[in-house]
């Protein structure tokens, strides 16, 4: 007797062939054989992903970096072999002649590659072995700059002190320093030494004054004393003047003295930047891979030393375990995250404030990361294991009090049996997707929601090979851009917004793909298409699929006029679910002969599909309805039967596909399965 089986959503993403059988775990059921091109949506439909629309084609290959200082001023920074360019969503930045804004880099596209960024408000702090720590700095729209870091003095030392006053047998020597405006202060002045009254026996009327030369940028200056040579201490501070009188001040040693020494000496950059309780963290030298520096709360550029040690004082920190694992990133959530190649670990506090005294470092997983910067998901750490196949996570667990991790790709691990993890990046917006490049070129697509336990993961291509991928923030959804290498020329592109429903005659699925918008004024002839020369080309116009064309000269010529155009690459969405089993009285279906003759699909806004028992054999699924001549199907809400003809076989899958460019949102699938 027939039975009408059910796939309520896509949730479970492409599963391994390794759990062909394994009908016992629920994301079977969830599960597809195949998701090409689909994006899983967090509440269980499968929809095919949008296509990419041209920014610019690049100078060369580049790898992609966000900037993000608010959602209004968010960028793609695009870094080439020594060379740097700014994209919006909406392309290019242009300098003020209307050319491509282009500067010079001083990062080679290798470097580029393993860059190290982290960003505090117009300036992303860069790091990467073989050079100094960075700082590129934005200054306008069009006006970016990069700065080396230094870590000597803010500001020089007064050249002159020297102290007069009232005699006595106890040496003095007092100092001074400048401080600027952003309260950074100088080193200690030389010594100005004068013999005066011993503390214990001052006079009235007993003072020795102190005057020392100007600082330009000083806004205030600060007083130490010392005698008999001991350390100095704090005894003033002076904002208005060049001078101060003592009359037997005592000093404080609470308050630290900075000395400024580069920490590292030789070139030995370190190649890991990022921040942690309001300091600046440098870390993994060549030299030193597992040292970590702080910078002084709240000045980022202050690595100095002080003494006494004070609370807010720079530290520096070497992890010690049994082997030696390079730092490869770092993340904060509660407490800082770092990944190294052979384990990760928790840096944090023992009690109160994070200071040189409390600091705490203790594993947390034995796994090791690849030299891929970490995500942060909502309040978890996803990284890259070593072996660049596999995505795992780290989450705090409250009963340990420690982070523990899994490995996410467990159920798609022949996704990246073959193929390495060379980049990724997190769409927020709107499916939650962490976006994976391949080596090979294929772009991976992981919706995750851990709160929901939705993992699932999809696969996509195009014609071409994914490089790069990095995405900024925007109001209505986050914008993907992707570098795409296409017939040995690198392009940047961004993935065009997603399809909601009513008019899809705008909505773009075709990639490389340009927009002819002429309202009012139907056009047959477009030009400006040399980047797909000799290729064909899919059209959709004023939301028809016209028949695809061969670009000539940068041109193609339509059959009919029309107004709204898209043009550009086509590609192909494909769905198969797991082999469609059920359980019964009779016992499991798996192994035994079973047919399936129709299938009720629950389509939403959907306009053109395909479907079958097997990509080779399909049935094209009516959708138009009383649509005139020349007008595209009306978009389609609701359950469609299709008649699918086959044989009995011991495994039976149902097939979707989508080969032209209109959209397509399956959310659930009802097969008449008869068990031979």
């Amino acid at each position: 007797m027939p039975t009408l089986t059910l796939q309520p959503a896509f949730t479970g993403g492409e599963l391994s062939p390794s759990l062909t059988a394994r009908v016992d775990i629920a994301k079977y059921a969830q599960g597809c054989r195949t998701l090409r091109n689909f994006r899983v949506q967090p509440h269980g439909g499968a929809t095919k992903r949008p296509g990419f629309l041209l920014l610019d084609a690049l100078p060369g290959p580049a790898a992609l970096i966000k900037f993000s200082f608010n959602i209004e001023q968010s960028y793609c920074l695009v870094f080439g072999e020594k060379w740097m360019e700014v994209f919006t969503p909406e392309g290019p930045v242009l300098d003020g002649g209307g050319l491509v804004y282009h500067i010079a880099s001083p990062y080679t596209l290798a470097q580029a590659r393993r860059l190290s960024a982290a960003q505090s408000g117009d300036v992303l702090f860069l790091a990467v072995h073989g050079s100094p720590p960075t700082k590129l700095m934005r200054y306008g729209h069009a006006d970016w700059r990069f700065e080396a870091m230094t870590f000597q003095t803010p500001l020089p030392a007064p050249a002159t002190v020297s102290a007069t006053g009232s005699s006595g047998p106890t040496p003095y020597r007092y100092f001074v320093t400048a401080v600027d405006d952003r309260n950074r202060e100088s080193e200690l002045s030389a010594p100005a030494a004068i013999n005066g009254p011993a503390s214990n026996n001052w006079q009235e009327g007993d003072s020795i004054t102190i005057t020392w030369s100007a600082v330009p940028g000083a806004v205030e200056y600060r007083i130490y004393k010392s005698d008999y040579g001991a350390r100095p201490g704090y005894i003033n501070v002076i904002v208005d003047g060049l001078s101060f009188t003592d009359r037997n001040n005592s000093p404080s040693f609470a308050e630290g003295v900075p000395t400024y020494d580069d920490p590292f000496l030789n070139n030995d950059w370190p190649g890991l930047v990022g921040f942690y309780e309001q300091r600046l963290l440098l870390a993994s030298t060549p030299n030193r891979p597992q040292t970590i520096w702080l910078s002084k709360s709240g000045d980022y550029g202050n690595f100095a030393r002080y003494v006494p040690l004070v609370d807010d004082a720079p530290l520096e920190l070497t992890i010690a375990s049994s082997e030696v694992s390079a730092l490869v990133w770092a993340r904060t959530l509660r407490t800082l995250i770092l990944g190294a190649t052979g384990m990760e670990w928790e840096v944090k506090s023992s009690q109160g404030a994070f200071t040189a005294k409390t600091a705490q470092v203790s594993p947390q997983s034995y796994v090791g990361s690849a030299e891929i910067p970490a995500l942060i998901v909502g309040n978890t750490v996803l990284h890259v294991a070593r072996n660049h196949a596999q995505v795992r996570d780290l989450m705090y667990d409250f009963g340990s009090d420690s982070y523990r991790g899994s490995d996410q790709t467990i159920f798609a691990s022949h996704l990246f049996e073959e193929f390495k993890i060379t980049a990724w990046t997190y769409q927020q917006h709107p499916d939650s997707i962490i976006w994976v490049v391949r080596e090979d070129g294929a772009l991976m697509g992981l919706t995750y929601q851990a709160e929901h336990q939705i993992i699932a993961w999809h696969r996509h291509d195009t014609q071409g090979r994914f490089k790069d991928v990095c995405a900024i923030p925007d109001r209505r959804e986050d914008v993907l851009f992707a570098e795409v290498e296409r017939d040995g020329v690198y392009y940047l592109e961004v993935l065009a917004p997603t399809y909601t429903g009513g008019d899809y005659s705008r909505a773009v699925f075709l990639d490389c793909a340009l927009v002819y918008d002429q309202p009012g004024q139907p056009v047959t002839l477009l030009s400006g298409l040399g980047h797909l020369e000799g290729q064909t080309v899919g059209i959709l116009a004023d939301g028809a699929v016209h028949p695809p064309q061969e670009i000539k000269n940068g041109e193609i010529v339509l059959q009919y006029p029309a107004e709204v155009i898209i043009v550009g690459l086509e590609y192909v969405a494909d769905l198969e679910t797991m082999p469609v089993e059920v359980a019964s009285q009779q016992g499991a279906s798996v192994g035994r002969k079973k047919q399936i003759n129709e299938v009720n699909f629950l389509f939403r806004e959907t306009v053109g599909a395909k479907a079958g028992l097997s990509f080779d054999r399909l049935e094209t699924i009516k959708w138009r309805t009383d649509e005139p001549h020349g007008q595209g199907p009306r978009p389609f809400s609701g359950l469609k039967n299709v008649v699918v003809p086959g044989l009995a076989e011991p495994q039976v899958s149902v097939c979707l596909r989508s080969d032209e460019p209109t959209p397509l949102t399956v959310l659930a699938l009802m097969a008449r399965l008869d068990v031979k």
